[in-house]
């Protein structure tokens, strides 16, 4: 069955084959005593979609789908499904995440405690939640263990399990045309590997400091373990080169995860989704590594021929260093510009359509924040990438919303070549390679009552408004010119 967002190259297209930006937000609910299933009703996605939002980037967790080997939970299911109608009925696009957070329920949420095998290995507990993927070898040997497929209670390989159990979600939602895409695996970590990683970090800040602040390897990991002293070491990391050159001599250890067990456990899951469903986007995300920087090595997915799958996405995340810290005051625009840069260039390398599918985390967004965020929007809208924000709990009672809720075009009737919104004087500005159709252009707006100042080039039959029922937020419509030709339409919003 037709999909309503499909990849083309290096874009999502809709139905109609109109160039198709995703624009949404992160529902997931981490939960376990609520068995995953956020508390989110119909007047959220009503929310969501006057805010403009298509597309939304809805939890799941291992723990949940298959709480004993091979034993799936279609109640769980079923509240699942009961979301995706709720979001069908708001015009709002889903795409399907297996989110873990170091690796399972043990530790986080993921994988249930029977997939989860440390070898008796103790878990360690960090003050910042993350820091525990570079410090537990409980979590590592959880994840070595799952990228080497070793056996579960019932003797398959907890690997197989998992791939498994996305061809029972793959043949639920192969026929639903709400649910376009799987993001088979939330930042896939590398496993005890990690240790070369985070040598190699290390090395490089030691090298990085100032001649009176010589330190080795050890130093700085106890200086970054330091709250007091982290502050210090994050204000040195604030050159673009410096962080850049860090990050990115640090990499070869992720990459050649990337390019052996991540690419194999990829084509894998693939080729057993395509089994039963051709239709699906599968989103491919990058090693957690980086979501900081780090350039990713992974490559498209392939069948069994070597032929590359139709239906793909390149999905990465990208955080500042600071996230979930206290010291978001200290964001720094160059860091971020590092990690969307690298990610671009992979996405070129791809020639994929590029979602970025977890930035911000502002979940009280200060000034300094709002800067951060309406910067990473800039790269957006020149990357023209589509995105899903985290998380949908900051969306009330936050000025994030100032930033994340603005106009942009929807679809094109034809190729978005640019666009912007530009917050210091209100404008927007889009530019479109129309083909020959017969389909409109269609841009959303925030506050239909606010336009002013509109020119469109070539004018063609004008444009039209359609507000969203109770809402102060629409669409403009651009009908085609029904000829190959280049459109841009400018106008202002009265604040």
């Amino acid at each position: 069955m037709k999909k309503l967002v499909t990849s083309k190259g290096n874009i999502f297209v809709d139905w109609l084959g109109r160039h198709t930006l995703l624009h949404g937000i992160n529902m997931v609910c981490k939960e376990k005593d609520r068995n995953y299933i956020g508390d989110y009703h119909d007047k959220d996605f009503e929310t969501l979609r006057n805010g403009g939002f298509n597309v939304i980037r809805l939890g799941i967790f291992w723990d949940a789908v298959e709480p004993e080997p091979g034993k799936y939970d279609e109640h769980y299911l079923s509240k699942i499904d009961e979301l995706i109608a709720m979001a069908a009925a708001h015009d709002i696009h889903v795409f399907l995440d297996m989110h873990q957070d170091l690796f399972g329920s043990q530790f986080s949420d993921g994988a249930p405690d029977w997939a989860t095998l440390t070898d008796g290995y103790e878990h360690v507990q960090t003050d910042l939640w993350s820091e525990s993927y570079l410090l537990s070898r409980a979590v590592q040997t959880a994840f070595d263990n799952f990228w080497n497929n070793k056996p579960a209670c019932d003797g398959v390989g907890i690997q197989d399990h998992y791939i498994h159990m996305w061809k029972h979600i793959a043949l639920r939602y192969k026929d639903n045309i709400t649910v376009i895409g799987y993001d088979v695996m939330n930042e896939p970590f590398m496993g005890s590997g990690a240790s070369e990683v985070l040598q190699a970090l290390l090395s490089g800040l030691a090298e990085a400091m100032p001649n009176n602040l010589a330190l080795n390897p050890n130093d700085s990991l106890a200086l970054w373990s330091d709250s007091s002293k982290k502050e210090e070491l994050i204000g040195l990391l604030t050159d673009k080169t410096l962080y850049t050159n860090l990050i990115q001599g640090a990499q070869g250890s992720s990459q050649q995860f990337e390019k052996t067990s991540l690419r194999t456990f990829y084509n894998r899951i693939a080729r057993t989704i395509r089994e039963v469903d051709q239709e699906t986007m599968i989103f491919l995300e990058t090693n957690y590594f980086s979501n900081a920087g780090m350039t990713s090595a992974i490559t498209a997915i392939v069948d069994k021929n070597g032929l590359q799958d139709p239906n793909q996405a390149y999905a990465p995340h990208g955080y500042d260093i600071l996230v979930d810290t206290d010291l978001y005051e200290q964001s720094c625009n160059a860091r971020v510009e590092v990690i969307f840069e690298a990610h671009k260039q992979v996405q070129n390398k791809l020639n994929l359509p590029l979602l970025v599918g977890e930035w911000g985390c502002y979940p009280n967004a200060s000034e300094k924040q709002l800067e951060q965020a309406a910067h990473l929007v800039q790269i957006f809208e020149k990357d023209l990438a589509s995105d899903t924000y985290y998380d949908f709990s900051h969306l009330y009672h936050n000025p994030i919303s100032k930033v994340i809720v603005r106009p942009y075009p929807m679809k094109a009737a034809g190729r978005i070549l640019e666009y912007s919104y530009t917050h210091q004087n209100n404008r927007f500005h889009c530019k479109i390679q129309e083909e020959k159709s017969s389909t409109d252009t269609v841009i959303f707006v925030p506050n239909l009552e606010s336009i002013k100042d509109v020119t469109l080039v070539p004018y063609g039959q004008g444009y039209t408004l359609e507000q969203i029922d109770g809402s102060h937020s629409g669409y403009v419509f651009l009908p085609a010119l029904g000829y190959p030709e280049i459109r841009q339409i400018d106008f202002s919003l009265i604040q």
